[in-house]
């Protein structure tokens, strides 16, 4: 004998085609979620690079030579830092009492205006390392300019392609040297 009711639940394949759409649905605002994060990445990276340089031709104006460190004590990255920071002088030593620094204010999240030049202790060269975790207690974060995929910014000079000038630039992504990312693309 038939009965005139139908069943009102849900069939399997009903269920499995409501979960493929909220799958298909998820997957692409996932992707463009994604995509705009490294689009901002980018971007970040860009407006970095360009501060960075004006920062570094600020201190050539005051002190007529870029951020050097002949003897080579310091990373190109801690001679940079260390420079734009008003420690390290034209001649690549440190300088202290420091320089006005010629770092900018914007600059990746650094603001050195908070420091006493009176409190800073007293460093030679060869105790760089007494400097730089004094800045990261001061700053609260390592002493290294770094993109927005945590990787520390690149600086050469002199530069190994024998251009005149410095060369500042970001790994990207995926944190390896390579045309992908270079100082060309990132401007």
């Amino acid at each position: 004998m038939k009965t005139g009711f139908r069943s009102t639940g849900f069939t399997l394949i009903e269920i499995m085609i409501v979960l493929l759409v909220i799958g298909v649905l998820f997957g692409f605002t996932f992707l463009s979620f994604n995509f705009v994060s490294e689009s901002q990445d980018l971007k970040k990276a860009r407006l970095d690079v360009q501060l960075l340089k004006s920062s570094v031709e600020d201190y050539k104006a005051s002190h007529e030579a870029y951020p050097n460190c002949p003897l080579e004590i310091c990373t190109p990255g801690e001679c940079l830092f260390l420079s734009l920071a008003g420690f390290h002088n034209e001649e690549g030593n440190l300088q202290i009492p420091p320089y006005r620094p010629t770092l900018n204010p914007d600059l990746l999240d650094y603001d050195l205006s908070s420091f006493s030049s009176a409190k800073i202790p007293s460093f030679s060269h060869e105790d760089k390392q007494g400097l730089l975790l004094w800045f990261a207690d001061l700053l609260g974060k390592d002493v290294a300019f770094r993109d927005p995929w945590g990787n520390e910014y690149v600086y050469e000079f002199p530069r190994k392609d024998g251009v005149a000038g410095p060369r500042i630039y970001s790994l990207g992504p995926d944190g390896k040297d390579g045309e992908e990312f270079s100082e060309d693309n990132v401007e």
